[in-house]
Order: C-alpha cells, then structure tokens, then sequence
C-alpha cells in the first residue's frame, strides 16, 4: 500500500466534504526523515513559513506510522492495529488542507483552530470508513477511543499537551452532536452542510457554537 497515495485520498476527501478547491497533492510536500532532521520537534509534524505572501509547508510522518499504514490500508480494513495511525497521518494532512485553506483566504488562525479541526476531521474520516466497511454502522465507542483514550507522548510541552486536550474536548463535543443529529439518521447531505458551515468560522465562532450544544 503506498502511503501518499493514502494520504492524498485523505486530502480529496476532505476537499470533497468541504466544498474546497483541490490544492497541489500533499505527496509532493512530504519530507524524508533526512530531510526532517533539519527542522524542530519529532514525530508526524506540519511545517509551516511565512515571507510576505508567500506561505511554505512541508509535511513529516513519523516512519513507524508509514509502517502500520502500509501493513494494513485503512480504506479496506480500519480497526486497532491502524487506527491511530490513520489518525496520525490525517491529523497531519487536515493541518495541510486548513493552512492552505486560510493562506488563500487571507485568515489568520490559531494553533488551537487548527488542532480543533484536525480532531473533527480525523473522527469524520475514521467514521466515514468504518461507515462503508459495516454496511452503514459507526460504533458510539468511535468517539471514547479517539478523544478520551488517545495518549500525549511524554516529550510533548506542557503547553502544548494542554492545547491538544483542549482541543480533543471541544471536538468530542462537536463530533456527538454530529453523530447524535446527523450520522446515526444517515443524513449525509445535512452533515455536509453543518461541517462546510463550521470549517469556515474563525475560532470564536467556533468556541461559541460548541458552548452552546447540550
């Protein structure tokens, strides 16, 4: 299974669900290992300069989930051995897919936004493919195992740690709404609708939509 084919499928699909313009296939902006060596952090990561107008971004996966990815594809089997995996890497293909939806915009956007999203956009796409691999069933249990059971690596700041549980927060309560209102009656067009809505606030309107659900 060829791992940026994969991550460019996830890139459609979520320019699909969105209503975006197809951008540049995010293949051709991953980075070797030898090439990440020469930036900060570790692990699956998204780069990100700015000159001007001028927006620059590069994308690292950490080899070990290319490995898992490319022992089992996800698109025909998702389940423990490739699910955080999978959520790994389209957590890194969402930060893509939004950074160049504000840099063509002209947003700003917040590190916080931008982990928000991913984590609405990992459960969406995880959901979508377990939807078509159990004839239509996405388990209630989808939401616990990506919010509440995922793990913050030890190296990870405390500020950062903090910004990740935030946002995994804010995000379970978004994704039971849109499980709750619009994936268990399969109403597929309205969800479409609701998630294009939402993708295209700022921060504050999204915080403010969030509180607002019961």
């Amino acid at each position: 299974m060829s791992v940026p084919a994969l991550l460019v499928d996830v890139q459609r699909r979520l320019e699909s669900l969105y209503a975006l313009e197809p951008e540049a296939p995010v293949s051709e902006f991953l980075l070797s290992a030898q090439e990440a060596d020469a930036y900060p952090g570790g692990g699956s990561r998204t780069l990100v300069a700015r000159d001007g107008d001028t927006v620059s971004l590069g994308v690292v996966l950490d080899p070990d989930v290319g490995a898992r990815l490319s022992e089992r594809d996800p698109r025909v089997q998702l389940d423990g051995h490739n699910l955080d995996s999978f959520c790994a890497a389209t957590e890194e293909v969402s930060h893509f897919v939004y950074l160049l939806f504000c840099a063509r915009t002209e947003r700003t956007v917040t590190q916080l936004e931008l982990e928000l999203q991913a984590e609405v956009d990992k459960y969406l796409c995880a959901a979508f493919l377990l939807s078509l691999q159990n004839e239509g069933a996405v388990s209630t249990r989808l939401r616990g195992l990506l919010f509440h059971d995922s793990r913050i690596a030890d190296t990870v700041s405390e500020e950062r740690a903090e910004r990740y549980r935030a946002a995994s927060q804010l995000a379970y309560r978004y994704c039971r709404f849109l499980e709750a209102r619009f994936l268990r009656p399969s109403r597929v067009a309205e969800l479409a609708r609701e998630s294009r809505r939402f993708y295209r606030l700022g921060q504050r309107e999204k915080l403010e939509k969030i509180a607002r659900l019961q």
